[in-house]
């Protein structure tokens, strides 16, 4: 299932169409290579030549701009992606910034910048919003579901939800984001603070509540795109259980009708 046709993205890919484009892998986790596994999707709808640069290495001279993937995040919240735009600023290349969110001001120029939700233009207002790309990921595998509600937060400085020892962190169950996709396509319902575990949801068709992140990532994500995908959103693991109960109010109140009210509700042939 794909969230958003190729086309959604054309702001982004159209400018690099005839170029041969150096693209650089942030640091990151298995939500990290998801983006990646778009991006890489997008490159080929869009016919673009893309390689991969590695930053410690000497740079390839036939390329004509770098691309730094969507992953990571902009500011000063993960010094080690900070560091790296450092090193690939050196090489000299136009850089385009593939879409991100911004923690805080960066401070640097960038050939182009694309934010994925409309809370970071506050920190880049010359950014240009975007679709996150693993809204636009192609996945055909169907699996069925086997277990009805998934609890699934992160055990990180970016957590800002109150977490059981017992519920686990998709980024550190899963290695690939084929196994993310296919962990979230087990559930029939997911809650989770992970950004990209949601989407993963979404993308197999799943029921997902989002929850907040430490800063506003999550729910301008929530408000920019996945609500229109019926993602819903909440503040705490408690609410959205009770969100899920709430969902399924009339099916339970069907279920526990005594059958003598529901028969004397059916006309007579008379009326």
């Amino acid at each position: 299932m794909r969230l958003l046709p190729p086309e959604a993205f054309a702001p982004v890919y159209e400018p690099l169409v005839g170029k041969r484009v150096g693209f650089i892998r942030p640091i990151g986790n298995v939500g990290d290579q998801l983006i990646e596994m778009a991006t890489l999707q997008l490159f080929n709808e869009y016919g673009i030549r893309c390689k991969h640069q590695d930053p410690n290495e000497p740079l390839d001279e036939s390329l004509d701009l770098l691309v730094y993937g969507g992953g990571g995040n902009m500011g000063t919240l993960y010094m080690n992606n900070w560091e790296l735009r450092s090193r690939i600023r050196r090489f000299g290349l136009p850089i385009t910034i593939f879409p991100q969110s911004f923690s805080s001001e960066e401070g640097r120029d960038y050939a182009k910048v694309y934010v994925r939700e409309r809370a970071s233009l506050g920190f880049c207002p010359a950014a240009r919003l975007a679709p996150d790309l693993p809204l636009g990921l192609e996945w055909t595998e169907r699996i069925a579901p086997v277990r009805d509600t998934g609890v699934f937060l992160r055990r990180d400085g970016e957590s800002a939800v109150r977490r059981r020892w017992w519920r686990s962190d998709p980024a550190r169950v899963c290695r690939t984001p084929v196994e993310y996709l296919r962990l979230a396509a087990r559930y029939r319902r997911i809650i989770t603070d992970r950004l990209h575990f949601a989407i993963s949801g979404l993308i197999v068709g799943r029921e997902v509540t989002l929850l907040p992140n430490s800063y506003h990532k999550n729910r301008s994500m929530h408000e920019t795109w996945l609500v229109r995908f019926g993602c819903r959103f909440a503040q705490s693991v408690k609410e959205a259980l009770a969100g899920f109960v709430a969902s399924r109010a009339p099916e339970i109140r069907w279920q526990h009708t005594p059958l003598v009210s529901f028969s004397s509700r059916i006309p007579s042939k008379a009326s």
